[in-house]
């Protein structure tokens, strides 16, 4: 058996991370992409492959869930082990795999508070200033859909998605300026600003001082009022 067909059978990372962040629609189709290479296979092996496929298939989306989310879904998956006796003929195959995707997706959709994906989006943002932050990048971090990000982001937070991007970029430096001797093209760049100069442009628009007069101004000054 070729190294393709293997990996087809026990590898579904490209169907758990599109389920998460496309859909159900897209998954199935990738499904029915990656199954297809069973076609090549001896009639007799078959029944075998397709018992695998669809047990592992089972196994990866509740362990990749239970990963990207903290989600456990363990009765879900306990539920879905009779699909794996339907190899029958391609047909059953197939639609056993469909059902398979589809209780997963049923279940994230309808998991828990939107504010657990928000906060985890939130996360990802604080520790990672120094890089770019697009709000696809971050989507695609944390397991969700652009759209489901975009759509909550701002009703959980009060902030569009730039904004708080920026005002977190802010924090960092004003923090970074007060408690350390770092230079200041040193702190933008750890605050992921592209140059010292748009760094300080923007600062100032945001504090209404520049980085040097700030660090002047509150050295030795523990607490400042946060940015909103």
């Amino acid at each position: 058996m070729n190294k393709y067909v293997l990996d087809s059978l026990y590898n579904h990372k490209m169907i758990c991370e599109t389920l998460l962040k496309s859909g159900y629609t897209a998954a199935v189709t990738l499904f029915h992409q990656r199954a297809s290479c069973l076609h090549e296979q001896p009639e007799d092996e078959l029944p075998v492959l397709r018992c695998i496929y669809l047990t592992s298939l089972n196994k990866s989306l509740y362990n990749f869930i239970l990963f990207a989310w903290d989600l456990s879904l363990a009765e879900c998956c306990y539920e879905n082990t009779a699909y794996s006796h339907h190899y029958r003929d391609e047909t059953f195959f197939l639609e056993a795999g469909e059902k398979i995707i589809l209780s997963y997706s049923h279940l994230i959709c309808a998991a828990g508070p939107q504010t657990s994906y928000i906060e985890k989006a939130c996360d990802y943002i604080k520790n990672n200033l120094d890089q770019e932050l697009t709000l696809e990048i971050v989507a695609q971090n944390i397991y969700i859909s652009n759209s489901y990000l975009s759509q909550h982001f701002k009703n959980i937070t009060g902030q569009k998605f730039s904004e708080y991007v920026s005002n977190q970029r802010i924090i960092l430096a004003r923090n970074l300026l007060l408690t350390t001797e770092l230079k200041i093209d040193e702190i933008a760049q750890k605050c992921g600003f592209l140059s010292s100069t748009y760094f300080s442009t923007v600062f100032k628009k945001r504090t209404q001082f520049t980085p040097s007069h700030f660090r002047k101004c509150f050295a030795g000054i523990s607490q400042y009022q946060s940015i909103k």
